[in-house]
């Protein structure tokens, strides 16, 4: 029993598989995205804690032209707290 001429059911059927794997796809990119921007601004803070352990410890004033601030951060027991 069939309600549409061949035709119309495999453009319905296109329609749906599209959709369909747009409401994957979409949220998965979008979820991918805030992930990076999380990323960018945990290094925001780890660099302003780095530049703050420098002031209040002039003896480290090196710290802040290290490629990674978070590792450094790490590495001198200050992690930011979670």
């Amino acid at each position: 029993m069939r309600f549409f001429q061949p035709e119309v059911e495999i453009v319905l059927k296109t329609v749906g598989v599209i959709g369909l794997s747009t409401l994957v796809v979409l949220p998965a990119a979008w979820a991918y995205e805030q992930r990076q921007q999380a990323r960018l601004w945990r290094d925001v803070a780890c660099a302003y804690r780095v530049k703050e352990v420098e002031r209040h410890a002039p003896l480290l004033a090196n710290l802040g032209q290290r490629p990674d601030p978070c590792a450094t951060l790490h590495r001198l027991g200050l992690e930011l707290p979670r």
